[in-house]
């Protein structure tokens, strides 16, 4: 997961980057990030191009499911809701869909005012919607005349299928029955505990969030610290520190790379 966060860094300051501008062909832009990434990163965890596009192109698209939800969520609560409710709905979608919660967060934050990132997050979420109809087409063949002997075996056959049919829709219709009552019971027992278990996220959450809030706070001081002046030990303290922080604050969802 570091690897990603200096990679998120190369690629804001190469689309930011007023010399190389918007105009540049795609090799010219990662081949941009990468050097940028490369010279702010350990050797051995140096990556070539190839690399650093497919790390980005998992990553992204996690960042680019959430921000999905958050527009969800903020298009259908417009008002009485505040940007911290909105975040916690999104969060909420988010991990009954991936069962856990976003952990990019302050990424999305910084991404989501760039217009660059913007547009490519528009244009995958275009790219998810599209749907392929399938027609189904005719071969044209004109049906021969039967005879009477097959055209009655035909009758015998097409009763017994509906009663075939009938049984199944019989059966469908218990088993749906079954589960609807099954449902039922299931929300009202839902209904007793509910707020119950509302208390206790609203703990847990307010709990996770303040200590999230501590250490990201002081990651982020890591992250944007300025090692011009460093000593090579000092640098690795940092490197250490980071990825110390960075297993605290992201858990399972750090990737290898």
């Amino acid at each position: 997961m570091m690897i990603f966060f200096f990679q998120a860094s190369a690629w804001l300051n190469t689309s930011k980057d007023p010399i190389y501008g918007n105009d540049k062909s795609r090799d010219t832009f990662w081949g941009q990030i990468s050097n940028e990434f490369n010279r702010n990163i350990q050797e051995h965890l140096q990556r070539d191009i190839n690399q650093l596009k497919i790390h980005w192109t998992r990553l992204n698209r996690m960042i680019t499911e959430f921000n999905g939800f958050f527009s969800s969520v903020s298009k259908v609560n417009k008002s009485g809701y505040s940007d911290d409710m909105l975040m916690d709905e999104a969060q909420q979608m988010y991990k009954k869909k991936y069962g856990k919660r976003f952990a990019l967060e302050h990424w999305w934050k910084k991404l989501k005012k760039e217009p660059k990132w913007c547009a490519s997050a528009a244009q995958l979420e275009k790219e998810k919607s599209k749907t392929v109809d399938v027609d189904a087409t005719d071969d044209g063949e004109e049906a021969r005349p039967i005879g009477r002997e097959a055209a009655k075996a035909q009758r015998k056959g097409k009763r017994k299928v509906e009663e075939v049919k009938d049984g199944i829709s019989m059966l469908a219709d218990s088993i749906n029955k079954i589960a609807e009552i099954t449902q039922e019971r299931k929300k009202e027992r839902e209904k007793v505990t509910e707020a119950q278990l509302e208390i206790s996220r609203n703990n847990l959450q307010t709990a996770i969030q303040q200590n999230e809030a501590k250490l990201l706070e002081a990651y982020t001081s890591l992250l944007v610290q300025d090692t011009s002046q460093m000593t090579h030990e000092a640098k690795e303290g940092r490197i250490k520190a980071l990825a110390l922080t960075e297993r605290k604050l992201f858990g399972n969802q750090q990737e290898a790379t």
